[in-house]
């Protein structure tokens, strides 16, 4: 069963499962198999493969005797006087046709190396469309947590709003009954005005979020808002590998070591016409004499052997060889390139991991501070024993601590896609 039919299955599955439990939520799995089933570049990436994957049948055709058929007709176009001789009356044409069946015995390696040029092409073709998988769900992974995020920094904009808006109201009726001065009024009407602002920015945002993750799997973007996951979802942490084992999961390694095998397959067909050459072929024809004397057509069939040996070519082998031989030794460079970059990656996810681990453990201590911290100065402003900068303070600090919660989340959710991304998981 193809990738494409694997995808398809699943999308089925999970939406039949929905519709049983009644869930309108789109869950992170459902939209990145969705996107996997929509994208375009990996569909070219298939595409490139099945191209690949023909070129590889052509390539095995050089083994296969070959039969092929040619047909020549000839007319003089000058004026020949006609004769009588004693063979025949000559005619101004002439034609012909030939059926030849030939067989390839040994060209110098050629079609070996062809054939594993061929190989090694398929390879890098499927290998290509793997890289492409693997950058596709990152893709998906990252928009899908930064359009919840965008959702739950909407939903503490809200909140921001109401819990304004509520110390607006206590504030106002305080200043109807006489009991404050109108700078109080004034200051939380500025920060009323200020949480509005910061809840048209938020919706914005998360629309235009939503509109990008539609797009992503291939509808419309204005269509109605699904439910995302809440950014304090736990994700269990992937296994973490050795270098080692990375290497041998990553495409960009295997394709690495595949462009040398391909390189080195190249040097050996480049240098296969450099080598003897035999072929064998069985013909034959019919068709007129030439001249054409008027006799009746004849039937013509020969065997034999094709041998050929190159002798001196003024030292263009040698310069061949070398030449190719820089490519291999590029090639082999570009591995060492690749096992380095992917150390790093390697590296710089682990420790990323821990570290936004840590944010997100500091982010939600801060906020419960925060939120201790508001209610506290709240009353106690309500009891008229703190001033309302101390009320601003708080507001201020506990809607900075819910943005620093939601984007260390969302931090911690990015490294973990990009983990996955590092070890190809």
């Amino acid at each position: 069963m193809n990738m494409k039919k694997k995808l398809m299955i699943v999308c089925v599955v999970l939406g039949l499962t929905q519709v049983l439990i009644g869930q309108v939520s789109l869950t992170p799995d459902m939209y990145r198999e969705r996107v996997l089933a929509y994208s375009q570049v990996l569909k070219q990436a298939h595409e490139s493969k099945i191209a690949a994957s023909a070129a590889k049948g052509v390539a095995r055709t050089g083994y296969l005797p070959k039969l092929d058929f040619s047909a020549q007709g000839t007319l003089d176009l000058k004026e020949l006087d006609k004769w009588d001789g004693a063979v025949g009356e000559y005619r101004n044409h002439t034609y012909y046709g030939q059926l030849t069946l030939s067989q390839p015995l040994y060209m110098g390696g050629a079609v070996k190396a062809q054939n594993k040029v061929a190989s090694e092409e398929l390879l890098l073709a499927e290998l290509s469309e793997e890289l492409s998988m693997d950058q596709i769900v990152y893709q998906a992974e990252a928009v899908y947590w930064q359009a919840a995020a965008t959702q739950a920094l909407l939903d503490a904009a809200e909140e921001y709003r109401r819990i304004v808006e509520e110390q607006h109201r206590v504030i106002s009726d305080r200043f109807e009954d006489g009991l404050i001065s109108k700078t109080d009024l004034l200051m939380i009407s500025t920060r009323q005005k200020e949480a509005e602002l910061q809840y048209i920015t938020a919706r914005k945002n998360h629309t235009l979020s939503m509109y990008r993750l539609h797009t992503l799997m291939g509808e419309d973007p204005e269509k109605k808002m699904e439910e995302l996951a809440g950014m304090d979802e736990q994700m269990d942490l992937p296994a973490f590998l050795e270098l080692d084992e990375v290497l041998g999961r990553r495409a960009e390694f295997k394709s690495a070591q595949a462009n040398i095998r391909k390189s080195e397959a190249l040097r050996s067909s480049v240098l296969s016409k450099f080598n003897p050459q035999l072929s064998m072929f069985v013909t034959g024809g019919w068709g007129s004499a030439s001249p054409n004397l008027g006799l009746d057509p004849a039937f013509a069939a020969i065997t034999g052997l094709n041998l050929s040996f190159p002798v001196f070519h003024w030292g263009e082998r040698r310069q061949t060889d070398k030449q190719y031989k820089a490519y291999v030794t590029a090639q082999k460079l570009q591995e060492s390139l690749a096992i380095d970059q992917i150390k790093e990656e390697l590296a710089g996810a682990r420790a990323k991991i821990q570290e936004s681990m840590n944010q997100v453990r500091t982010a939600r201590e801060n906020i419960g501070l925060a939120e201790e911290n508001l209610d506290l100065v709240t009353f106690t402003y309500n009891e008229g024993k703190a001033s309302i900068v101390d009320v601003l303070s708080a507001q201020l600090s506990w809607t900075q601590a819910k943005s620093n919660v939601v984007n260390a989340w969302l931090g911690h959710k990015l490294v973990l896609a990009e983990y996955k991304k590092v070890v190809s998981y």
